[in-house]
């Protein structure tokens, strides 16, 4: 983003932790409004198939008690089918969608209600692709995505939920037992690694005498690993950036790795078939998890971003995961 819009947004964007700078609404009654769309790379069965399932979880989602009405918020949203859709035909299809919650005010000229234009207090939703929604770990030398591996901190239904790095939150709705991702080994790690840093030194030019270096290091660190040490789970610990960023071995330190399973899902199952809902909701780090409610500055839209998660029932929405 250019540096000149980006300072534009600054200014035009209302920061609702700043006490004094708005008159909040928290009762104003809101509306929800989230269209679902298709896609032109889907055959039409497909196509059909997965819109009814997108238009199930949207309802389902729409009923819950905080967005009959929302108070304080209004609700603006989509859903839809990835843009860019898997090139194999045989695997899942994957979609998202967001529920913005953007707060009311009492505008000070009018002295009539609005609610405001643009806000990160939102439901980010993601159908049939495995790793959004976390903490990713960002690098792409892998053959599935890699995650730091989430940590769970309770459970909506018999559903896990997930606390972020951030303090945001997911919850993973899913017919399996058991997580969709699967430990990254150390050797898997440092081969990733190897392979980016082997592009590199082969576009760096001749007086470049770092990258060729960090090249040997990481062969040399692989040569010296144990079948045993291969096979261990890695974990991100970035003491020294000519080495292999990974804890040593036996080691707590540091953030264990994990990637996604590529055999997770049932393909016996058509494509359209909803088999992993993945929620994660974002607070913009204006939620005390120990005391939930209202900001200080008397902003709700984050509060009720938190209670569309802890006070939904999840059994229910489960109800969108299906095998058509």
């Amino acid at each position: 983003m250019p540096v000149i819009v980006f300072a534009v947004l600054l200014i035009l964007i209302p920061f609702p932790s700043v006490a004094g700078e708005f008159d909040f609404l928290p009762e104003h009654p809101g509306k929800f409004s989230a269209p679902v769309s298709t896609h032109i790379k889907l055959n039409k069965t497909e196509s059909a198939a997965f819109k009814r399932n997108l238009e199930h979880l949207r309802n389902l989602l729409a009923k819950q008690p905080v967005f009959t009405p929302p108070r304080g918020v209004e609700i603006i949203g989509y859903f839809r089918p990835n843009d860019q859709q898997p090139k194999n035909t045989r695997v899942p299809i994957p979609g998202f969608g967001y529920l913005r919650f953007h707060f009311y005010q009492l505008g000070r000229k009018t002295g009539k209600p609005f609610h405001i234009c643009c806000t990160t207090d939102e439901i980010f939703a993601t159908i049939n692709d495995p790793g959004l929604g976390f903490d990713m770990f960002s690098a792409t030398e892998y053959p599935t995505r890699v995650l730091y591996e989430p940590v769970q901190v309770g459970e909506l239904a018999g559903f896990p939920l997930f606390r972020l790095q951030n303090g945001n939150e997911t919850i993973v709705l899913s017919r399996r037992k058991g997580p969709f991702w699967i430990p990254l080994t150390r050797e898997e790690y440092v081969k990733g690694r190897l392979a980016h840093w082997q592009k590199e030194a082969a576009k760096s030019p001749p007086q470049d005498t770092i990258t060729p270096q960090i090249v040997r290091n990481h062969q040399a660190a692989l040569a010296a690993m144990s079948p045993e040490e291969r096979q261990m789970q890695a974990r991100y610990y970035p003491a020294d950036p000519m080495a292999p960023t990974l804890a040593p071995v036996g080691s707590d330190e540091g953030q264990p790795l994990v990637r996604v399973d590529p055999a997770w899902f049932d393909s016996k199952l058509p494509r359209s078939a909803f088999q992993l809902i993945t929620l994660k909701f974002s607070y913009t780090g204006n939620l005390q998890h120990e005391a939930p409610g209202p900001t200080e500055a008397g902003d709700v839209s984050p509060y009720r971003v938190w209670q569309a998660l802890h006070t939904s029932d999840w059994g229910e929405i489960s109800g969108a995961l299906t095998d058509k």
